[in-house]
This record gives structure tokens, C-alpha cells and sequence, in this order.
């Protein structure tokens, strides 16, 4: 794990990260605010405040093909009424729901869908977030019925019923999820009265929905209340000018309503009085073993420029050499670990360390809690140091300098969010900020780190418990820890060890290289010594960065099922022996990647590109020569055991799509045989799969960023050095089921008490038109699918249908997962709404609408070097070396005509024609199960095949 990448009670993570260039955007706010903005960033950004106290970040995009807002409402479930707990999270479902000048629900859905985008929203303890993206030129119409949520709602009383199930099928979708249940016993430790110990969720029985009008009445009073401008932050990114989207806002968003609320500071203390230090313990639905320690803090955020927490949680939280996490490896006491602030909120905190432990590490839980205490210790007395605060501001101010920007969705909630915290000037840079050492700030928060003040939880199988939570049902215990065992922890001492050395990959050099052959796509490496050899110097995204793919291809990772497994080890096992070293590179911004397929063995390695190389090597002769040791062994393959155990016991609708591809794709093992292969694997069956892997193989390279053809030579001369490719007689293929006309079925054992079922419906023939004609019906189905089904017929809050391609073989899926409906009920429902879509048809002018759409969607460019890189090597492996797939798709969209297509959904969706494999999960309703043949007439089917 990596720092802060995972925490008990997971409230908010804290980045960390550093202050940065100080660039600020040339166009002024019209009240006096510059944004800070890194070198990266062309976009232009204004900051204002609305007459009625509304905050707003305008963002300028003129090249954009899709833009968005997102608006965040300082309030959340810690406003719940205590009789009505759930309720802001109950509101916020119920405000999509028509406003008084778009009355219908499913308009705004409709429309956002329409125009090729997305919406969704979430309530947390302290926010609720509303945000939207479209394509382009559909900002104003989108921004038209979304503002309207915030000022004239209707809050429909025909929906609130409807809506209230909603709730609960969300709350009864999560009952089995194991962070969801330790969170409700974390509240049951707290202090009765303290607003985070309420049940944010909701379900029938908080929200009294059996008192519909009375619940009505309280939605209206809690909106009335606190939906106020002066509390509500706005971001707006279009490509129109910053003047015209400015004249957009205020036309729409004046109208919001100033309440003048003032949300004061939480004074009410998390713990009661001598509740602390205590050790809870608890039985959990996955086959999984962590500790927790964490700690009440004081409120970090007005430090924020200082980041102390963020200081301690890097020393902590560290995975190189003589770290605690390598001292608990090394002793076979843990997996992985990850510190930082795991909850967050305005007046309090906590932090904490969090650790995977080994099943030997059960039987050393004393042991470890004394070693976490001793690198406490070891930081205090030796770790608060000027070059280590200056490293970690070094290595931000690089990581916001040459920030990659993130999709669209993600900056708009990242945006809106930050300015409810941040001065308007710092919202894109705030989150890198570290500008002063302050010793003692640091060994304050050290201070609040002792035996005395930890709330400790085990979490694991089998552990003896004498109390359950009533809501999801969680056995669990308590106990205080004495006197005895806290000045054990104490006094521990750090032996063995050490705090981390100053970090080798730091990169020094930012040049961009230049490269006289450089071409508008990849090409071909001159004179590479192998074939296969692709470059591409960005000239787009102008960051010292890149991204390096190496594929050593070979059949030899997929040709069984003991083959995939013994292979997913042996990369564990590397993974595992490189982690020391990575783990300085990926704080230095440089990361890698090891993973297996039917194509093979494929590295991924992207950051800034000068010290790339000394990473690759490190990479690949690991490869090659690994640390066969059995003690280190035993412990990845017993944590692998544990992920493949885990996997029955995900939601229904995780386990549905991640089924669905190894019923389709024959190179795919099923997951008892991959459980019952990496059970009977030996650590020298693994060393004879590398060996066999390594034996046969050829490279497929591209380079793709800040690299020239000498880059592309070296890194070649490297690889050749360090693993020479071999010879190849068989390419690998990927063979994808064709699946024949009527219902396959596949039961999928499940431990869940919902139903859920996954349609997948495949076009008759394979080839780029089937594809997109399907693409294009998914596209029109999508929003009405969701509204029909969850909406109205209220089976479920899980509800979605979209596109399924696999190459170019077209397909649909259809998805339910339901609390109430079993699943040839859901099947029923399904069946009748494709039937009923094919005898309403779709008339020409909505056909001509989804086209537009479609094309406008797939022309997209990508908005980082990222995505950039990613297309070109999928495009690569797909066999498109003119790196024209997204061109070829559109072309045959403009080639589809009216006609054409509606005659091929007709021919792949009428019911005597559909070819349909049905993936579902009974639940509680065993024997109600949806007609249709086994899933052995998959085993008899013919298959297209794809190098």
C-alpha cells in the first residue's frame, strides 16, 4: 500500500504534497482574485462572488470538447435531525426530481444523456455535491435546468415514497460491505451526542417513511434551512470566454436563495471522557486481517500551508528500507500498510496508521502495536528535520508544477470543494502547499500519538466478540487496554528501525526534448536493433514526463489455468522485492506497473522521464533474477488466496461484471480454477513459470512524451541487456465467445441476500458497424433504462444499461441488482423493456440527435498526456498501426443510416433473434431463477478470434 492510499474509518484522505510554481493566471477575477495556476495550465480562471453570497470559479477551456459544473453544499448528514437521520442524503436523491420550470423527472437526466455526458452527486458528513458534464456545446442548456435544483425544487410528494426505497436499497446494497459496517461500530464508540455517531445513510426506518407527508415536511424544512448561496461554491468549466460564462452563471444562479447560514466549529468532543485508550475488535464479511491505531487530533486544516500531518503520515506511512512497514514484512507480520488522516472534519480529526497483517501477524498483535509506537518515537526524536520538510516541498512543488490534469468530473468536485476551503487565489494549488517548518507544530500533533489516546480495531475472521450492531448486523467487542500494556508501548524502543534516506529520484531536469522526426502519432524507431519499437514526442501537453509500455508477449501467461496463476505470483513476488526502491521513485512522481494477459507480460512505467531508465532496469532485472524465498512466498501467496476467497463475497453487481469476461473470453480462467491452481502452486513451480515465460518471447515497446529516438535506442539497448527477447513460433490470440440465439445462463454463488442480473446481449456478427449502431442504442437507452426501472418500477438502487464492445465484437448489457425482485423477475423486467423499446421504435430526428452525440463523444481529445499515451498503445495492441480506431469507429457511425440501423436493432434485439447470456446472482430467492440453456452450451460455441 501507499501512503494514505487506505484508512479504517476512510472520511477523507489527506494528499500529500507541496507548495509550487506560482504562476497566476493573466486574467484577473472581477474581484480582485488571481488564481495560482502550474506551468502546465493554458485554461483561464476567474474567481467571483454572486450578490447572494455564491462562490464561483469560472474556467476558460477554448479548445474543450466537453464541459461541466459541479456545485458543493456546505452541509451534510451532520445537519440530520436526530429523528430523521439520513436525510440530507434522502434530499439530495430527491432534488434530480423535477424543478418548477423542468417539472418532469427524467428531463435533466434525459438531456445530460442526450448531449454525451454524465451527473451524479454525493452527501458526506459535512458536503453534498452535485456536478454534471455534456459535450461542449450543450453547457447552457444543461446549466439552465441545473441550476434550478437550487432554486425552485419541487420535491414531487409522488416521488418520496419511491425515493425512501431508494434509500433503503442502497443502505440493504451495502450491508455485506465491510468498511461500511466498521464505520457504524466506530460510531457506536463515539459520544452519543456528537453528530458523526448518527447514520448517515438512511433507510425506511430513520427517515419514518411510513409518514410519508410528515417526511415530506421535513425535506421542505431541512432545503428551506440550510440549501443557502452563502454556503454553496460553484465551478464552471466551458469553452466559451470567461465573460460569456460569467453572464451564464449569474443569469441563472443570482436566484439562489441567501439564508445567511453560518455552520459554526463541531465543539462537542468525539470520545467521551476516559473512552480512551480502546481496543475494539471485529468479525468482518471478507476473509481479511488489519489493524488499526488511530488517534483524536486537533483540526489540521487552518495549517494547510504548512501541512504537519501530512509531514508525519510521509515518515510513518514510508516503504523503503528500515521502515516500519519493511520491519513488519521482513518479520512476516504484514502485507502492506498506509498512514494519514482518516477523518476530517471542521473543529476535529483523526490520524492513525493502518496495517494488512499475515496471519503469523495475529499471533504478534502486541508486538506490532509496540513497533508502531517506536517509529512514533524514532520521528520525534530523530525525523523532524529542515532537508526532510524541504524534500517532501520539493518534491509537491514538482508534482503541482507539472500537475496532469485530471478528467473532467473529478476537477469539477476537486474545484468546487476547494473553495469551501482554500483562498480563492489557492484553489488549484492549495493541496501541494508546504511552506514553513515548524518543528514544534509537528511534535505537538506527535503529542496527541501516545498509548493513552489510541482507539485500536482488529479486524478479522474468527475473532471472539460479544455484541453485535443492529444495522448491518456486525459482531464485535470491546475492552479498555491497562496500564501495564500502555507503558510497554511506551517506553518501546525503535530497534531495527530506521528513518528514510533522502530520495535518489528526485528529477533535477525538466528540459523538453525536441524530435526532428517528430510525427502527429507514434512511429516506428529507425535502426532499432528489435522490431516492434514505437516512439511518439509529445508536442501537445509540454511536461518533462512520459509514459514507457513493454509488452513481452507470449502465450505462455494464459495457455492454462496453472499458467495464469503461476504468473500472477511470480510478478507479486517482483513486485514485492522492488518495493523498497519504488517506493522512493513513486513519492519522486515515477511509477510502474506489472501485469499478465493472453498477450503476456506487460511493464508500465510513466513520471518524469529523466530518471525513468534507472527504474526500468531496476524492473526488469527483477524480472529476470528474483529472490526465490520461501518465507516471502508463503505470504504472497496466502494474501492472493485471500483476494480470490474475497471475491464471493463483493456486491452482486461487482461479481456480475467481473464474471462476465471470464464466461466470453476463453483465455479467461475461471475463478475456482484460479483458487484451486494458486492453492496447489509450490515456489518452484512459480520459478518454472518465469523461466518458461522468459524463454519465449518478443517485445512490443512505445515511448510516448518527453523522449527522442536516442531515448527510444538506449531504452532499447537497456532492455537487450537486461532481458533479451527470445524467439516466438505462436503469437497469442484472444478468442471471445459467439454466442448463438436464446438465453445462456450463469448462476453466480454470491453471498448476498440481494438478486442481481446482468443481460449481456451480443450482435449477431462482429465488425465495426454492429458496434457502433449497438454503441449508438446504448447510448439513447441509458437514461430511460435507469428511469424506467429504478425510478418508477423501483426495483433497486443498482440500475444501468449501457455499451459492451469487446474488439469489434458489439454488445449491450442490462443491470439490476434488487432487494425486492428475484431474478427471473428481473429478467421479466428487462425482456419488457427491451421489447417494449423495439415496438415504440426511435424516430429519425432522436436517431440523428444520439448520432451527433456519439460522433462528438468518440472525437473527444484526450485530456492528459495520460490518456494520450493510453490510446495509442491500446490502439497499438489492437493492430491499428495507423492509430486510427476512434476515425475508423466514426466513419462507420456516419456511414450508418436511419434505416440501416433500426433494421439491425431490430435484428439483434427482437426476441426470437437475441443472442443473450444472462449472468445472475440469486440471493434469497434460490429456485427463482430466469429460463434459459447452462452455461456448458458456452463451452460448445464457436468463438472469433483476435491477435
Amino acid at each position: 500500500m501507499r501512503v494514505l492510499q487506505h484508512v479504517t474509518v476512510a472520511i477523507l484522505l489527506i494528499v500529500i504534497s507541496a507548495c509550487a510554481a506560482l504562476t497566476r493566471d493573466a486574467s484577473l477575477s472581477g474581484q480582485g482574485e488571481s488564481i495560482i495556476k502550474p506551468d502546465t495550465e493554458q485554461r483561464s480562471f476567474r474567481y467571483l462572488r454572486l450578490d447572494n453570497g455564491l462562490k464561483v470559479l469560472l474556467v476558460s477551456d477554448p479548445g474543450a470538447d466537453k464541459a461541466g459544473a459541479s456545485l458543493d453544499v456546505n452541509v451534510g448528514s451532520r445537519q440530520d435531525p436526530r429523528d430523521y437521520q439520513g436525510l440530507a442524503h434522502f434530499l439530495e436523491h430527491m432534488l434530480f426530481l423535477g424543478t418548477r420550470a423542468y417539472p418532469k423527472a427524467g428531463d435533466y437526466q434525459a438531456y445530460i444523456t442526450a448531449n454525451g455526458g454524465s451527473h451524479n452527486a454525493f452527501t458526506s458528513f459535512e458536503h453534498t455535491n452535485y456536478f454534471f458534464d455534456v459535450k461542449a456545446d450543450a453547457l447552457e442548456g444543461a446549466l439552465d435546468q441545473f441550476s434550478q435544483f437550487f432554486v425552485a425544487p419541487l420535491f414531487n410528494a409522488n416521488y418520496v415514497q419511491r425515493e425512501v426505497n431508494a434509500v433503503e436499497s442502497e443502505y440493504r446494497a451495502r450491508l455485506r460491505n465491510d468498511r461500511r459496517r466498521e464505520l457504524a461500530v466506530f460510531k457506536e464508540q463515539l459520544a452519543p451526542q456528537h453528530p458523526f455517531s448518527k447514520f448517515s445513510v438512511g433507510n425506511l426506518q430513520t427517515l419514518q417513511a411510513d409518514r410519508e407527508a410528515a417526511l415530506r415536511e421535513q425535506l421542505l424544512a431541512f432545503y428551506q434551512r440550510y440549501y443557502s448561496a452563502n454556503i454553496m461554491s460553484l465551478t464552471v468549466v466551458g469553452r466559451e470566454s470567461l465573460a460569456e460564462l460569467e453572464s451564464m452563471v449569474r443569469a441563472r444562479f443570482s436566484a439562489i436563495e441567501n439564508r445567511e447560514v453560518n455552520i459554526e466549529p463541531i465543539t462537542q468532543p468525539l470520545f467521551e471522557p476516559q473512552a480512551l485508550p480502546r481496543w475494539v475488535t471485529i468479525q468482518p464479511v471478507q476473509t481479511e486481517r488489519r489493524l488499526s491505531i488511530q488517534f483524536p487530533v486537533v483540526d489540521a486544516s487552518p495549517h494547510w500551508r504548512d501541512k504537519p500531518l501530512s509531514y508525519i503520515a510521509n515518515l510513518l506511512g514510508h516503504e523503503g528500507k528500515g521502515s516500519l512497514l519493511s520491519a513488519l514484512k521482513r518479520a512476516g507480520w504484514a502485507d502492506g500498510l498506509s498512514a494519514g488522516q482518516s477523518l476530517d472534519m471542521q473543529g476535529q480529526a483523526m490520524f492513525g496508521v493502518n496495517i494488512a497483517l499475515t496471519e503469523a501477524g495475529m499471533e504478534h498483535l502486541d508486538s506490532i502495536v509496540q513497533q508502531v509506537f517506536a517509529y512514533v518515537r524514532l520521528i520525534d526524536e530523530q525525523g523532524i528535520q529542515a532537508w526532510r520538510y524541504r524534500e517532501q516541498s520539493q518534491l509537491a512543488a514538482q508534482q503541482f508544477r507539472f500537475r496532469n490534469r485530471r478528467n473532467l468530473t473529478e476537477e469539477l468536485v476537486q474545484f468546487s470543494s476547494a473553495l469551501q476551503q482554500y483562498p480563492p487565489a489557492e484553489v488549484l494549488r492549495a493541496a501541494y502547499v508546504m511552506t514553513s517548518f515548524r518543528p514544534e507544530l509537528i511534535r505537538e500533533y506527535l503529542r496527541s500519538m501516545t498509548p493513552d489516546k489510541a482507539f485500536i480495531t482488529l479486524v478479522a475472521p474468527g475473532v471472539d466478540t460479544d455484541r453485535r450492531e443492529q444495522r448491518y448486523d456486525v459482531p464485535w467487542s470491546a475492552r479498555d487496554i491497562d496500564a501495564q500494556q500502555q507503558q510497554r508501548w511506551r517506553e518501546a524502543e525503535p530497534a531495527g528501525l530506521h528513518l528514510p534516506a533522502s530520495n535518489p529520484y528526485i528529477a533535477d531536469t525538466f528540459t523538453l526534448k525536441g524530435d526532428a522526426a517528430a510525427n502527429d502519432q507514434p512511429r516506428l524507431v529507425d535502426n532499432a536493433p528489435i522490431d516492434g519499437v514505437w516512439l511518439y514526442n509529445d508536442d501537445q501537453f509540454d511536461v518533462p514526463k512520459g509514459r514507457s509500455y513493454l509488452l513481452l508477449e507470449t502465450p505462455a501467461t494464459r495457455d492454462s489455468s496453472s499458467a495464469a496463476a503461476a504468473t500472477e505470483l511470480w510478478l507479486r513476488m517482483v513486485s514485492d522485492q522492488l518495493n523498497e526502491e519504488a517506493y522512493a521513485a513513486q513519492l519522486a512522481g515515477l511509477d510502474y506497473s506489472l501485469s499478465s494477459s493472453w498477450r503476456g507480460v506487460e511493464l508500465r512505467l510513466g513520471g518524469f522521464d529523466q530518471k525513468q531508465a534507472e527504474l526500468l532496469s531496476q524492473v526488469l532485472n527483477t524480472l529476470r533474477h528474483v529472490d526465490w524465498d520461501e518465507q516471502r512466498f508463503a505470504r504472497i501467496k496466502q494474501q492472493r488466496l485471500r483476494e480470490l476467497q474475497n471475491v464471493r463475497r463483493r456486491s452482486p453487481y461487482q461479481q456480475l461484471f467481473a464474471e462476465l469476461p471470464r464466461l466470453q473470453q476463453r483465455q479467461e480462467p475461471a475463478l475456482e480454477s484460479l483458487l484451486s491452481e494458486t492453492e496447489a502452486l509450490g515456489l518452484a513451480d512459480v520459478a518454472r513459470q518465469a523461466e518458461r515465460v522468459l524463454a519465449a518471447f518478443r517485445y512490443q515497446v512505445l515511448l510516448h512524451g518527453n523522449f527522442t529516438q536516442a531515448d527510444a535506442l538506449d531504452t532499447v539497448a537497456q532492455m537487450m541487456r537486461a532481458l533479451p527477447q527470445t524467439s516466438l513460433s505462436t503469437r497469442p490470440q484472444q478468442q471471445i465467445v459467439k454466442l448463438p440465439a436464446g438465453n445462456a445462463l450463469a448462476i453466480v454463488p454470491a453471498e448476498h441476500n440481494d438478486a442481481a442480473l446482468l443481460q449481456y446481449v451480443q450482435a449477431p456478427d462482429q465488425g465495426k458497424m454492429a458496434r457502433v449502431a449497438l454503441g449508438l442504442a446504448a447510448q439513447i437507452m441509458s437514461a430511460d433504462f435507469y428511469h424506467q426501472l429504478r425510478t418508477e418500477k423501483q426495483l433497486g438502487y443498482i440500475v444501468n444499461a449501457g455499451v459492451y464492445p469487446q474488439r469489434n465484437v458489439g454488445g449491450l448489457f442490462f443491470l439490476v441488482q434488487s432487494p425486492v425482485a428475484d431474478a427471473a423477475m428481473l429478467a421479466k423486467e428487462i425482456d419488457g423493456y427491451i421489447d417494449a423499446w423495439i415496438e415504440n421504435g426511435v424516430d429519425e430526428q432522436t436517431y440523428e440527435q444520439f448520432r451527433a452525440t456519439l460522433i462528438s463523444k468518440l472525437a473527444e481529445q484526450p485530456e492528459n498526456l495520460w490518456e494520450a499515451a493510453d490510446r495509442h498503445w491500446r490502439d497499438l495492441l489492437e493492430g491499428y498501426s495507423g492509430f486510427d480506431s476512434r476515425d475508423q469507429l466514426i466513419a462507420a457511425l456516419r456511414g450508418l443510416e436511419y434505416t440501416q440501423w433500426w433494421s439491425l436493432m431490430r435484428q439483434t434485439l427482437h426476441d426470437a433473434n437475441r443472442r443473450s447470456l444472462l449472468v445472475t446472482v440469486p440471493g434469497q430467492w434460490p429456485s427463482a431463477l430466469p429460463a434459459g440453456e447452462s452455461r456448458a452450451v458456452l463451452d460448445r460455441a464457436g468463438v472469433y478470434s483476435f491477435d
